[in-house]
């Protein structure tokens, strides 16, 4: 948990390191292409990554119900090998899940804030008055915040689906 946070308190200080060094017209360009193109890439390279190795855990679980069933003395696990692979399989299942909803749900909100800091509200007046903290500046950093988040999201993803295609080798690591 820790790594995470870490990670986070870094990803929200290059984003308004990079959002304050750069002009905001040649941002809004970056964040265009950024959202357009790759994050909406990657976000369904997500999608599509978690549904293909579902099926690939079916069989993994499928495998851990037959050697539940068949007890060969020299081939198969021990009950509490099988119960520690299963638990951490799920935990990994889980953490995939998690990973997929967040890119999806982060990835609709940049798209969301992407518009809505473009509309003009007749009656609602940005509160800070400041040069550098404008309205344009901490929506551009949100949304920057965001890509950078469903980027470390994605590659989560992928350090899960290499522990899950090591399954069956958990109980022997620890």
């Amino acid at each position: 948990m820790r790594k995470k946070q870490i990670i986070f308190i870094g990803i929200i200080i290059i984003s308004l390191i990079l959002n304050s060094s750069i002009d905001s017209v040649v941002m809004k360009g970056l964040l265009e292409k950024l959202i357009f193109n790759s994050v909406s890439i990657l976000v369904g390279l997500s999608i599509a990554l978690s549904g293909i190795f579902l099926s690939s855990i079916n069989t993994v679980y499928l495998s851990i119900y037959r050697m539940t069933k068949t007890k060969k003395k020299k081939e198969s696990f021990s009950d509490e090998e099988i119960q520690m692979i299963k638990s951490k399989l799920t935990e990994l299942v889980d953490e995939l899940r998690e990973n997929s909803m967040f890119s999806l749900y982060s990835f609709l909100s940049v798209i969301t804030l992407f518009f809505i800091k473009e509309i003009d509200f007749p009656y609602i007046q940005w509160f800070i008055e400041s040069e550098i903290i404008t309205k344009i500046f901490v929506f551009d950093s949100i949304i920057l915040i965001g890509n950078f988040l469903i980027f470390w999201s994605i590659i989560d993803s992928m350090e899960v689906v290499f522990k899950i295609s090591k399954a069956f080798e958990l109980v022997r690591e620890e």
